[in-house]
């Protein structure tokens, strides 16, 4: 299968570059059909606006998975790891007893901050909040201990201040905040049979943890009346001691615990984009399909309007290739144009909030599409490849009309 995706690419590729010696060998017949788009200014406009849209949802739908990629894998450190029961996979499952997290502690290929070990024990549960539109979504809620947040270097404070253990407090993220009215800074909420205030806000720069609410570990855990942490994580000396430390901890018998990185256990929850991923490229295709018949309806009728003045070119010795090139690039800068729309058209997408369910935690995750140069670049490519597959075959059938016929219409 991937032979064959490489062999039609180096067709195209290899055609692209055919079209691009043509223009510049047999200028006249490229400049004829360019200025003809501008002669059929309804159509062509029509025909544009179809793969403008088209374009545009194509942009936003890799910058949603973009998106959704960023906010896991800009979440971990390459030295730290999280230390979970085995087989959990995800840290809502997992179990890590008080012993156990001190015993990890205490591992010389932790690294310390004096005599403490830079690590912490954490505790994950699910809130149900209502959004702005009164439809309700689970909001993880991480209760860390105090190095917690000096382990995450990317979250920084923006408004109030951080919560203080033993006082029932919460910070929030901004994001958050924009989605869920109920959780501005000042305001309160109960949960785990308790009123809990909210004191700050902080910005965690795009990772994972813009999507949950941060308190104090041991609050959390009397809050729900929790024995044991969800997980425990740690910051090594290097990079290269994760594998030396997992083996210790697995292989401990106190202990048994699975050890996964940090980076690696995000990357997993990429996962969580996929269904909206998929619906979304199900949705390109079917508009690509119909932005490709208009363009090649359009061509045809261009074709159509046009067979006397084919036949001139044809009589002043440009030959049939020379004929399929220049309608050929008609059709590219009619798509490309739809291109440039649509790029443009993505761009009122650039910076919006939005969220999604995963299905592996059942907790909302915050997100913002970001519109890039690379995803343009992508954009404009695509509406050349649409350009081609729609003029290829009114092109074909513009270079074979006899010139007989071509004369006489």
């Amino acid at each position: 299968m991937l032979f064959f995706f490489g062999f039609i690419s180096l067709i195209f590729v290899g055609y692209l570059i055919w079209l691009i010696y043509a223009v510049f060998k047999f200028p006249v017949p490229f400049v004829y059909n360019i200025r003809s788009l501008w002669q059929r200014k309804s159509s062509t406009l029509t025909t544009a606006s179809a793969i403008s849209l088209v374009v545009s949802i194509f942009i936003v739908v890799l910058s949603l998975a973009q998106g959704i990629s960023k906010a896991f894998i800009t979440s971990g450190l390459p030295n730290q790891a999280l230390v979970m029961r085995p087989s959990s996979r995800f840290e809502l499952n997992s179990t890590i007893t008080r012993d156990q997290a001190r015993i990890l502690k205490l591992s010389p290929l932790v690294s310390k901050d004096g005599n403490n070990a830079i690590a912490s024990a954490e505790v994950i549960v699910i809130k149900l909040f209502n959004k702005a539109d009164g439809a309700g979504s689970n909001i993880t809620v991480r209760g860390i201990e105090p190095r917690g947040i000096s382990m995450r270097p990317q979250v920084r404070l923006i408004s109030g201040r951080w919560f203080q253990p033993g006082l029932s407090e919460v910070t929030i993220p901004a994001k958050i905040q924009l989605r869920y009215p109920e959780l501005a800074v000042g305001r309160s909420f109960r949960m785990g049979g308790r009123e809990w205030n909210i004191v700050g806000s902080f910005d965690a720069a795009g990772s994972s943890f813009d999507s949950e609410i941060w308190s104090d570990v041991d609050d959390v855990m009397q809050a729900f009346k929790r024995d044991d942490y969800s997980t425990v994580l740690v910051r090594l000396r290097a990079e290269k001691d994760l594998r030396v430390f997992a083996f210790e901890v697995e292989n401990e018998r106190r202990l048994q615990l699975e050890v996964v990185p940090e980076r690696v256990y995000f990357k997993e929850l990429t996962k969580a984009g996929d269904p909206i991923r998929i619906i979304g490229n199900l949705i390109t295709v079917i508009l690509t399909i119909g932005a490709i018949f208009s363009a090649m309806n359009t061509m045809y009728a261009s074709v159509a309007s046009r067979t006397r003045e084919i036949g001139t070119l044809r009589a002043l010795g440009y030959r049939r290739r020379e004929i399929l090139a220049s309608f050929q690039w008609e059709a590219i800068v009619l798509c490309t144009l739809g291109g440039l729309g649509g790029s443009l058209l993505s761009l009122l997408a650039d910076g919006i909030q939005t969220g999604t369910t995963s299905f592996d935690t059942f907790s909302d995750i915050s997100f913002a599409f970001t519109i890039t140069p690379a995803l343009i670049g992508q954009g404009l490519f695509f509406s050349i490849g649409m350009g081609i597959l729609g003029g290829l075959l009114p092109a074909w059938r513009a270079s074979n009309i006899p010139l007989t016929e071509a004369m006489k219409a």
